[in-house]
Formats: C-alpha cells, structure tokens, sequence
C-alpha cells in the first residue's frame, strides 16, 4: 500500500515538475521514466520516456523484460516498438543479461569475497 502512495507522490511531483522536463532531465532514474510510462495518457510524453529508457545506455542494463513488453503496449510508434522488439529478443538470447543471470553472478560474487576473506 504505502508503495502505490509513494509512486503517486512521486508522479505528481513529476507532472508538478512538468513530464517533458522531467523525462529530458539527464539524471532522471530508470524507476521515474517507467512510472511516468505507466501513468500518463499522453502519447508524446509516452514515446518520449519510451525514447530515453531505449536509447540511454546508462539505463539499458537496468532493463527487465517486463520493462521493455509495457513500452510496446504503451506506444504507437514504430521504431520504438522496433526497438524494443530487438531488446527483447537479445534478452531473450542472452539470459545471463537478465535479473537471475544478474542475481546469481552477485551471489557467486558474494561467495567468493566471503571465501577470500578467511583466515
């Protein structure tokens, strides 16, 4: 519950802010750019998140596959969508690159600094 309020308080700080603005803001997080996907009806402000969650390459790690299936429910144009077609597919071929591939390198990770660092 308290975090459907803390994305609606973040999303009506957003369109306070102005979405446009907001979205071409260089350090706009990952998490934002989904919300305001999510929560506006404005097809221009939706290709515009879509264009920078798809095209930042700070963000592109960061990606989950359920990211990239609501940008092409949430936009009408056809390079996104290609775009994130792509992503989708190179996802889907390297799931290694996904959240378990990620999950299971930082537990082998964590295995290995907790077996380093006995005496």
């Amino acid at each position: 519950m308290s975090s459907i309020l803390d994305d609606q308080l973040r999303f009506m700080a957003l369109k306070q802010y102005g979405l446009i603005k907001s979205i071409k803001t260089p350090d706009i997080s990952y998490a934002d750019l989904i919300l305001i996907l999510k929560n506006t009806e404005n097809e221009t402000i939706k290709q515009l998140a879509a264009e920078k969650l798809l095209k930042n390459p700070d963000i592109y790690y960061d990606f989950y596959k359920v990211d990239l299936e609501l940008i092409l429910k949430s936009t009408e144009n056809e390079t996104i969508k290609q775009l994130a077609t792509e992503k989708i597919q190179y996802l889907n071929a390297h799931p290694r690159l996904g959240w378990a591939g990620a999950m299971a390198r930082a537990n082998r990770l964590g295995r290995f600094h907790s077996e380093s660092t006995k005496d």
